[in-house]
């Protein structure tokens, strides 16, 4: 029994060892405040562990949702890749959430992209980065963010796009379809959805449309106020027109398993309206939305499981390689 005990002893110390390892990301981490968009912002600030006198830096724009400044961890990664290439990371809390004040559900897409801009002037004010060297990373519903940041600070460094999205309707659409079709749900199944859906944006049209909302669907409506709020708001986003204010590099990178954003419509648009001189393009055949490979996306339980005991399996490497490439490539990166 003693041997036991002691033999279990040494494998709980080996694989806490192994855990804390694995779990060492290359990067360190300080708290930051700013003010953005008339909110306090709590978030973080990500540097390499042998920065540059003055890194540059990239201001993290998020997708839809709660998020926090490191969206639970799920950034690390892709921080890391970063800081090994000399860049700092400046990511925040949305608003309303952590230490954040505000409500991110009561923002436009315009709201977002003044609030970004604010933290552009902030890193660039600061003192601590190379202010000519100031880029973006924004992922999913960033896609209409960021080309509204390109107009209103057109000096940015470059943008890093992953999955952006360019019609907020024909995105909702393509959603609904591409994830039900990919549970197993038949043609039937899929109309039958889309037409609920047809009528919940008919009375997103209407002024009173919540109330008939309510009223109609009372304990099964699925969205509170807030929520309304804030589809009603933002629906009519499209980012064409948008992308023409990009005036320096923008990489865009796609997932060929994308549920949630059409990757074809995202990549033609793009190559439609960016200078090919501006544009470079990538795509991970087998990624999802996120860059997360198929076991992942099928059984996101185990994101954790797996995530404890080899975090930077998740992710493609080739996506943090990418991302690595194009910003050793740029003017203030390490490659140059």
């Amino acid at each position: 029994m003693r041997k036991i005990g002691l033999c279990s002893v040494v494998l709980f110390l080996l694989a806490l060892g192994w855990v804390i390892f694995v779990n060492d990301f290359r990067f360190v981490t300080e708290p930051v405040t700013v003010t953005a968009g008339g909110n306090r912002l709590t978030g973080t600030l990500v540097l390499p562990q042998h920065a540059p006198v003055k890194p540059g830096v990239v201001v993290f724009v998020h997708g839809d949702g709660p998020a926090n400044a490191s969206r639970d961890e799920g950034y690390f990664g892709i921080w890391e890749a970063m800081a090994q290439q000399g860049y700092a990371v400046l990511s925040f809390d949305k608003p309303g959430v952590g230490g954040s004040g505000g409500n991110w559900l009561h923002q436009t897409m315009a709201d977002r992209a003044r609030e970004t801009a604010d933290i552009i002037d902030w890193a660039r004010r600061d003192g601590r980065f190379d202010a000519r060297c100031v880029g973006l990373w924004g992922t999913s519903q960033a896609g209409w963010v960021m080309p509204e940041v390109a107009r209103l600070r057109p000096d940015i460094a470059f943008t890093l796009a992953l999955a952006p999205a360019i019609n907020w309707l024909r995105q909702g659409r393509y959603n609904t379809r591409a994830a039900m079709a990919a549970a197993g749900d038949d043609e039937a199944q899929i109309q039958a959805r889309e037409a609920h859906w047809r009528h919940i944006q008919t009375l997103l049209e209407q002024p009173d449309g919540y109330a008939h909302y309510r009223h109609e669907y009372g304990a099964a409506a699925a969205l509170n106020a807030d929520r309304w709020r804030f589809i009603r708001a933002n629906m009519a986003s499209d980012a064409t027109a948008g992308l023409r204010h990009f005036n320096t590099p923008v990489h865009l990178i796609l997932g060929g398993r994308d549920v949630n954003v059409d990757a074809d419509e995202t990549e033609r648009v793009y190559r439609q309206t960016i200078p090919a001189s501006l544009l470079t393009v990538t795509r991970i055949d087998e990624a999802d939305h996120v860059m997360i490979k198929p076991l992942f996306a099928r059984h996101p339980w185990l994101i954790n499981v797996v995530g404890l005991f080899a975090p930077r399996s998740v992710q493609y490497d080739a996506y943090r390689q990418d991302v690595a490439a194009f910003l050793a490539a740029q003017p203030c990166g390490r490659g140059r």
